[in-house]
């Protein structure tokens, strides 16, 4: 689907370093005392992460496996319960906001310690990709046009602009964008493609166009240090249909195709994240959707375009997954090499994390698969500044 579980309104990100994010905390009345001093050069951020895991719990180390969302303008006291009873590592904000970036940056200072486990502080998604889909608006943040729009400027100027609007997200407290959109979307088809040419979310109709306005985009981000998610692989530009809204969703891309340029070309500009759509790819793998895909995630994704970072989910609060429980997603999802599990329904992590947890004690194969993600994101953490 196109990020998020509802239409675009709602879709779902190099990051804040650990003074910028420990500072909110520390602005938290409620906030745990939290460390700021700075890391010795001397140690390595796999050593960092080796010493988070050992001091977490099971429960806090699972927990760093999903990306609940809660309301922009601030989450709901059953949203907030959720987060912290789950141990969630990491919240996204959904639903649009205008309420301007002074009044976003206190919503997330006190979001960061529910989310904060064992020194570790989460990171802090949201979609801002631009025209219909730009969660965080009103004063302080700077109205950005479609990505369509965005297409028609020059590769430099965009980088510029990237960077701004990633200096808005920073100062927000926001370190993970779940953008750009690296999907194709052929001309002939435009906007009769309903995930993304609908709504603008294609920098241009060639791949070669959409592949430099990637790469220009995710350095932007990059240098404001936000971390971006190249969306949606292996692609939804050719989709038969929305999986936000419907099941049975496929798209022709292949294993060589062609299409792939802009993941390819995002994953070398420095995307961290890489979010792995939804829908079903019979040329790739004929019996699973893309989310729950090894030869998609593990052959494709980390084999052949050889990506060693996130593996993000689109939100499992999605109609295109409705027909299994939270629990079986969860389980798919990383037992087939996925690293973060995003749903935009906080009350889905329960049972999510109840069924992994349980798995892992009993299969010794899976528990190694989580033990690799919870590492992956810890590692990840730790070379961005997230871990005192």
């Amino acid at each position: 689907m196109s990020t998020l579980s509802q239409p675009p309104r709602r879709r779902t990100t190099a990051l804040t370093t650990v003074l910028a994010l420990a500072g909110l905390v520390a602005m938290s009345a409620a906030a745990p005392a939290i460390s700021a001093s700075p890391r010795s050069p001397a140690t390595s951020p796999k050593k960092l992460a080796a010493a988070a895991y050992a001091r977490m719990t099971p429960a806090q180390r699972v927990g760093q496996l999903f990306m609940p969302g809660v309301t922009s303008t601030g989450p709901t006291s059953a949203e907030a319960a959720d987060v912290v009873s789950t141990h969630s590592g990491n919240v996204f904000l959904r639903g649009d906001s205008t309420a301007g970036l002074a009044a976003e940056r206190a919503v997330v200072r006190k979001l960061v310690p529910k989310a904060t486990h064992a020194k570790v502080l989460p990171f802090v998604g949201t979609d801002q990709e631009g025209g219909e889909v730009q969660v965080l608006q009103g004063s302080g943040y700077t109205r950005m046009p479609t990505a369509l729009a965005q297409g028609r400027l020059t590769t430099a100027t965009l980088r510029t602009r990237a960077a701004g609007w990633g200096a808005q997200l920073l100062d927000t407290g926001v370190n993970v964008d779940l953008a750009p959109v690296a999907d194709t979307v052929p001309a002939s088809i435009g906007t009769a493609n309903q995930p993304i040419g609908r709504y603008d979310r294609e920098f241009g109709h060639t791949i070669a166009r959409v592949a430099g306005h990637v790469t220009a985009f995710v350095q932007g981000m990059t240098k404001a240090k936000v971390a971006t998610t190249v969306k949606h692989f292996p692609g939804l530009g050719r989709a038969t249909g929305n999986t936000d809204i419907k099941r049975g969703v496929t798209d022709p891309t292949g294993p060589h195709s062609k299409y792939l340029t802009p993941y390819r070309d995002g994953i070398v500009a420095g995307a961290q994240f890489v979010m792995v759509s939804s829908a079903k790819y019979p040329k790739i793998d004929k019996w699973h959707r893309a989310c729950f895909s090894k030869p998609v995630i593990g052959t494709l994704l980390r084999g052949q375009e050889k990506f060693t970072g996130i593996v993000i989910s689109d939100s499992f609060n999605a109609v295109a997954v409705s027909d299994l429980s939270p629990a079986q997603r969860a389980l798919r999802f990383f037992g087939a090499g996925g690293t973060i599990l995003l749903d935009t329904l906080p009350s889905d992590i329960r049972p999510m994390t109840k069924a992994v947890l349980a798995q892992q004690a009993s299969d010794s194969h899976f528990a190694g698969l989580i033990k690799a993600a919870v590492m992956l994101v810890l590692t990840t953490k730790a070379r961005d500044g997230l871990i005192s």
